[in-house]
């Protein structure tokens, strides 16, 4: 006989059904694996894309920082106060180059740094400060109330020297009615707090310093910066650790 006189057909469908279930597992398994590569490669190449776009934001907003610090009105100013003491007394002209060249120093330096310590930035405001201090006499004060154990988180660059910066900028100095800055901390947060006097006339606010700022903030931290308008300006300011 050609053929055995009995046949399990059903034994051979159940072969067949295994092995074509089989096959269909492989498929899936190599789909599923390709898959999973495909996306792991687009996510990557989407959080690299991402990632040069913040770096490039962030440098963005650095660059203007540093071109607000390198203003010609500023070293305008400057030099017209060294002008002036020059021939008023030496000593304090010295003083005052010095603290103009420690601000420089540290103003081209951040330019790449992300985040600087607090300690580092308080550094730099006493050299503005002083700065201020020699130029506008009585007309100007700076407070500044540090927890000590706050010195080592960080802040981003050049923010509290811009935010003292705003206040003289955006208020009328007098000795009648000085403008008076505070800078101090409450727990994880640095404060910046100045009275408002009277405006100056030509002086328009966009907030373009306060908006850098916070961008940097939100490109860096979870939390941006708080601002309060009424009796007094307040710009208050996560620290990172």
């Amino acid at each position: 006989f050609l053929f055995p006189s009995e046949i399990n057909f059903g034994a051979i469908k159940e072969l067949y059904a295994l092995k074509l279930a089989i096959v269909l597992l492989i498929l899936v398994l190599i789909i599923e694996i390709i898959y999973f590569a495909l996306y792991s490669y687009y996510s990557y190449t989407t959080f690299q894309i991402e990632t040069v776009r913040q770096e490039r934001k962030q440098i963005e907003l650095q660059l203007k920082a540093l071109k607000s610090q390198l203003s010609p009105h500023f070293l305008f100013n400057s030099l017209n106060t060294i002008s002036s003491l020059v021939f008023k007394d030496k000593k304090m002209a010295e003083g005052f180059i010095r603290k103009l060249a420690e601000l420089y120093q540290y103003t081209l330096s951040s330019y790449q740094k992300k985040l600087t310590t607090l300690q580092d930035e308080l550094d730099f405001v006493d050299s503005y400060q002083y700065l201020l201090k020699i130029r506008f006499g009585e007309k100007f004060e700076c407070q500044v109330e540090v927890d000590s154990e706050l010195l080592n988180t960080k802040i981003p660059p050049l923010t509290l020297q811009m935010l003292i910066e705003n206040a003289v900028k955006h208020n009328v100095l007098d000795k009648s009615d000085p403008l008076k800055v505070k800078v101090f901390t409450d727990k994880k947060y640095i404060i910046v707090k100045n009275n408002i006097t009277r405006k100056p006339k030509k002086v328009t606010s966009f907030q373009i310093g306060l908006k850098n700022i916070n961008s940097r903030y939100l490109l860096l931290h979870e939390e941006g910066i708080a601002i309060t308008n009424g009796e007094n300006f307040q710009v208050k300011l996560p620290l990172i650790s």
